[in-house]
């Protein structure tokens, strides 16, 4: 069965991981983007908690994701210096192929240098020994994705049995959406008898093989999801998104999240859902306000050019955070530089 994980290409930045139980500490409980008191969100998080992250290209999803990973790899504490991190392993399964290990190196660099100013030999160190604790897969599709969660139980006691998962994210959820589409739309036109169990929705693998290990090993858990379809409910600059995958954790403000229903559709009968959602975050890149209506064409396109630069040199994204059983919505602001991510919760 290991062979099966040797075919899916990955980069291994060395090995991962212990069973832990779910009512762990909290994650991310110290480092920050500016070397400060994290935000109340992140504070705030506990192992088994699963995100979804949701918007457009280039709102800062894996941007988000990169903070998180900082979170969870970076040490805890060296020669009686509290560096902020977990020391915890993270997985990621990057099915988009747009994880970048060199941007994530260059943003934990970056961060242990704030904590060591006058030891950049150091901080070097810490950076690479930090980075021994990420492992990132490719796979290419759903069906390779379940099964490398299903094994990678296996892969961990096998490779890295001195580390503890401490960060499981996929990157992203809608990589596969239009293949997978277009195959379900085939299979609508087979009779129902010509149907095999194992050609269901490869979705639900997925999603069954990550609360599998949301039980047996508490890890965080975040989801990137692309934003397709604009829902009709909105607040300030930030747009919500339909959901497109089904089935897909539901947020609710009216449930708790292991009561969380079915978001299944169409002809297929209704199934548990097999991994609750904790919180859900839209993101969107900070809109560009209406031109004047008695503006002219030329000073409108110098007034663009002129705040499209200052909104790229910004680099703020706003995003919108929701919490299963709750009815308030909290807002956060990304703000992406070439040296850091720093994030901002109220």
């Amino acid at each position: 069965m290991a062979s099966l994980l040797n075919e899916i290409p990955r980069e291994s930045l060395q090995n991962l991981l212990s069973s832990v139980r779910v009512h762990t500490p909290s994650f991310g409980h110290h480092i920050s983007a500016e070397g400060h008191a994290p935000a109340p969100l992140l504070s705030s998080l506990s192992r088994g908690d699963v995100i979804e992250v949701q918007g457009p290209a280039s709102s800062g999803k894996t941007h988000l994701l990169y903070h998180l990973i900082l979170l969870c790899i970076a040490p805890s504490r060296e020669m009686s210096i509290d560096f902020g991190g977990n020391g915890l392993a993270a997985v990621v399964y990057d099915t988009d192929a747009s994880f970048d290990v060199a941007r994530l190196h260059q943003l934990l660099l970056t961060r242990l240098s704030l904590v060591l100013p006058y030891n950049i030999e150091m901080a070097r160190r810490l950076t690479e020994e930090s980075l021994h604790r990420l492992h990132v897969f490719r796979p290419t599709s759903l069906l390779q994705l379940a099964t490398s969660l299903l094994h990678l139980p296996l892969y961990h006691k096998v490779s890295i049995p001195e580390h503890e998962i401490g960060l499981l994210a996929v990157d992203s959820m809608s990589a596969f959406y239009w293949t997978d589409r277009f195959i379900a739309e085939q299979m609508r036109n087979m009779p129902q008898r010509e149907l095999h169990p194992s050609s269901v929705n490869p979705l639900q693998h997925v999603l069954t093989a990550l609360g599998r290990l949301r039980l047996s090993y508490a890890p965080f858990i975040i989801l990137t999801n692309w934003g397709l379809n604009l829902a009709s409910q909105s607040s300030g600059p930030v747009t919500f998104y339909k959901q497109h995958l089904h089935p897909f954790p539901v947020y609710s403000e009216n449930h708790d999240a292991s009561d969380l229903p079915s978001s299944m559709t169409g002809d297929l009968p209704p199934a548990p859902m097999p991994l609750p959602l904790t919180h859900h975050i839209t993101l969107s890149p900070v809109s560009i306000p209406p031109f004047a209506p008695e503006i002219s064409l030329h000073n409108a396109v110098q007034q663009e050019v002129e705040y499209r630069r200052s909104m790229v040199q910004k680099g703020e994204i706003t995003g919108l955070v929701r919490t299963t059983g709750r009815q308030e919505i909290t807002r956060l602001t990304l703000r992406i530089t070439p040296e850091n991510v720093h994030i901002t919760h109220f």
